[in-house]
C-alpha cells in the first residue's frame, strides 16, 4: 500500500476543503479528555511503522501545507538497516529459486504454492509471494525472523543487499520534530503481532518498554500506542491502557468526542483507494456504512 506525495497533498487539500482542521492526535485527545472546545471537524494524519520515505516524501508535503502528523515508530528498528519480515520474504521469494533440499528452508516449504510443469522451480510472482506471506502469519514473528537469519547464515547469497535504509534515522526524527510538526507514538519494539505473543515478559517489552524507548529518544514522544496489524489480547490491552493514554486500531471510521480513547478508528488511505476525489470520497463513505 503506497501513497504518493501528490496523493497525500490532495488528501490534505481535500480535508481542508471539507472544513476539517488538521490537528495533532495528541492535542485532540487532550482537549477531548479535558472537555475543552474542539473543531467541529478535525483530521489527524498518522503514519505507521516509521518508514524512511516518511521523511523523504511525506514530511516535505506536511511542511508545505503546515499539517501536523503522528508517526508510530517501531523503536528497535530506528537507526538500523533492518526491515520487516514480510518485505524480507517478498524479496527472497520474488528474486530467488528456493533450493529443494536445503534444510534452512524447511520452515518455508509448507507455505509455498504447488507449481508443476516446466519451469516450476522459479521465483514467485508478486501475488504468489503475497499469498505465502499471508500463510506465514500463522507463525510467530520471532520464529520467522530467526528462520530468516538462519537462511542468510547458510546461504549468504540470499541475504538482503545493504543498498539502503528502509527505516527512519535519529537525525531525520530530530529534524521532523524540531518545529513541532511531527510527533511520535509507539508501535512496539519489533512490530510483533501482540495476539501471537505467549511470553508475558516479551509482551511487556513490546508495549511498555517501547514507550521508554520513545522517551529516551527525546523527540516529541506522545503516549499513544498503535496496535501492529490491529491485533491484541486481553493482557495486551491491559498493558496498553495502564501505560498509554490512547491507542489506534485498524478499525475504520470517525472518532466522536467522548469515544473510547483505546479504540480509535482511522481511514486507511493509499493510492489504490484514494488517488482521486471520487475514490477518496467512496473509501470514506464505505467506511461509514
Amino acid at each position: 500500500m503506497v501513497t504518493s506525495p501528490q496523493a497525500l497533498e490532495n488528501h490534505i487539500r481535500f480535508a481542508r476543503k471539507l472544513g476539517a482542521e488538521p490537528i495533532h492526535l495528541n492535542e485532540w485527545l487532550n482537549h477531548d479528555g479535558q472537555g475543552r472546545p474542539l473543531p467541529r471537524l478535525a483530521v489527524a494524519f498518522t503514519f505507521d511503522d516509521g518508514w524512511q520515505d516518511n521523511y523523504q516524501y511525506a514530511y516535505p508535503a506536511l511542511k508545505a501545507h503546515n499539517t501536523p502528523a503522528t508517526i508510530f515508530l517501531v523503536t528497535r528498528l530506528i537507526d538500523t538497516k533492518k526491515t520487516f519480515w514480510p518485505e524480507q520474504v517478498l524479496s527472497l521469494l520474488t528474486t530467488h529459486c528456493i533450493p529443494e533440499n536445503a534444510p534452512a528452508f524447511d520452515w518455508l516449504r509448507p507455505h509455498l504454492p504447488t507449481i508443476t510443469g516446466p519451469g516450476a522451480n522459479r521465483p514467485l510472482l508478486l501475488l504468489e509471494a503475497d499469498e505465502v506471506i499471508a500463510r506465514l502469519k500463522s507463525l510467530e514473528d520471532a520464529t520467522i525472523i530467526d528462520a530468516l537469519e538462519k537462511v542468510y547464515e547458510s546461504h549468504p547469497e540470499f541475504a538482503p543487499t545493504p543498498s539502503g535504509r528502509s527505516i527512519l534515522s535519529s537525525p531525520e526524527l530530530t529534524e521532523m520534530s524540531r518545529d513541532g510538526l511531527v510527533m511520535y507514538g509507539a508501535h512496539t519494539r519489533h512490530h510483533y503481532r501482540l495476539n501471537r505473543l505467549k511470553d508475558e515478559k516479551t509482551l511487556k517489552e513490546e508495549i511498555v518498554d517501547c514507550l521508554d524507548d520513545l522517551r529516551h529518544m527525546g523527540k516529541s514522544a506522545t503516549p499513544v500506542f498503535c496496535y501492529p496489524n490491529g491485533d491484541i489480547t486481553g493482557k495486551g490491552e491491559h498493558l496498553v491502557s495502564s501505560t498509554y493514554k490512547a491507542a489506534c486500531t485498524t478499525k475504520t471510521g470517525w472518532n466522536h468526542t467522548g469515544c473510547n480513547p483505546y479504540d480509535l478508528h482511522r481511514f486507511n488511505l493509499h493510492d489504490g483507494n484514494s488517488h482521486s476525489k471520487r475514490t477518496l470520497l467512496a473509501t470514506i463513505g464505505r467506511g461509514l456504512l
